[in-house]
């Protein structure tokens, strides 16, 4: 099956690498993929550098217009069997440019409007796209998201248990610093009275996080903070954290805790966050609300004191991301999506046979 990874996307976010990494792994099972993005941008160098054996398109261009003229000599060029994309806008040009030659695939990113069941979204862009091609929806109900994890981690051994906890609380902000995460740093302030050899780590850009850097100082944390790239959790095999406390949201939120679950680290989520649902409150993590805030950071203490409740807690977070958000099942869903989108029920290298009863 021929796939392009379509995205117009100006920034390299955890929720355009899970596109990205998707087509990755489609083309690594046999699948021919080709990522399309605005040519000589960040994302174009940041894929050669992360995938050298991808191919990738540059979509020329700054108006609609070009971008469509662009976006259809790429299509007349590879001729996909369908297009993999993430947003309303980027629907519609790979629509205008697909025609009714290909599957349009609109993967919904968590926590995007999605009220309505019906294939086609109420906006006049989707409505348009949907009249230009065949295009089909994923990942309104249920969510379609999930991280491709670290290797399978050795079995525990019995000394395990007298080790201490690791004293960090890793924080995933949002670009724009909010009330959310300004509860997290007064629960960080209050950990540190009790644990004052803690660290405080917030995953981001050190350009963005300035107003949430800003607050910490207010609070009194300026010796406790540092900053490190998200990709500290991301790509990690292992994780020195006694918890991560996820305030982004949409996909980068729901990203990052299912790869700190994977890592074996409970995760603390605001109820009011989409992602929440991947979190069971007190066996995973914890998913809390301004009210309760106390509570959380005596569990937190609590935690960060007793080694077998964190092993316990972390054990059932990496058997939950595996259990309903294993990544080579997200893969052959998203290769069966493709393939019916098609239209024509093209095979796919990245689809598993499975055994089913005579």
């Amino acid at each position: 099956m021929r796939v392009l990874v379509l995205t117009t996307a100006a920034s390299w976010t955890p929720s355009v690498r899970l596109a990205i990494t998707l087509g990755a792994e489609l083309a690594a099972r046999g699948d021919i993929v080709t990522v399309a993005c605005l040519s000589q941008g960040v994302l174009e160098r940041a894929t050669e550098a992360t995938f050298p054996r991808l191919a990738v398109r540059g979509i020329t261009g700054q108006g609609g217009l070009a971008r469509i003229r662009s976006a259809r000599g790429i299509v007349a060029a590879l001729r996909p069997d369908a297009v993999l994309v993430q947003s309303e806008n980027d629907a519609l040009l790979a629509a205008m440019a697909t025609g009714r030659r290909g599957g349009v695939v609109r993967r919904w990113c968590v926590g995007e409007d999605a009220l309505d069941a019906r294939p086609a979204a109420r906006t006049w862009r989707t409505r348009l796209a949907g009249s230009c091609a065949h295009l089909t929806s994923w990942g309104r109900d249920p969510i379609a998201v999930s991280w491709p994890g670290p290797p399978p981690r050795a079995a525990r051994t019995g000394t395990r248990s007298s080790e201490s906890v690791p004293t960090a609380l890793w924080i995933v902000p949002p670009v724009e610093h909010d009330e959310r995460t300004a509860v997290a740093l007064r629960a960080a302030a209050r950990l540190v009275g009790r644990h004052p050899s803690l660290r405080i780590v917030l995953l981001g850009d050190l350009a963005t996080l300035q107003s949430t850097r800003v607050h910490a100082a207010s609070l009194g944390l300026s010796a406790f903070v540092q900053v490190a790239s998200i990709d500290t959790l991301l790509m990690a095999d292992e994780v020195e954290a006694a918890a991560v406390w996820v305030t982004a949201d949409g996909d980068e939120g729901a990203i990052a805790t299912i790869a700190a679950m994977q890592r074996g680290i409970p995760v603390v989520v605001p109820a009011a966050l989409a992602c929440s649902s991947l979190v069971a409150s007190r066996i995973t993590g914890f998913v809390t609300s301004d009210a309760d805030l106390s509570a959380v950071v005596a569990e937190l203490a609590r935690l960060i004191s007793d080694r077998h409740e964190f092993e316990v807690m972390g054990d059932a977070a990496s058997a939950r991301a595996l259990r309903l958000h294993d990544w080579q099942r997200f893969v052959d869903d998203a290769a069966d999506v493709l393939s019916r989108a098609s239209g024509t029920r093209i095979p796919s290298a990245a689809i598993r046979p499975t055994l089913t009863s005579a």
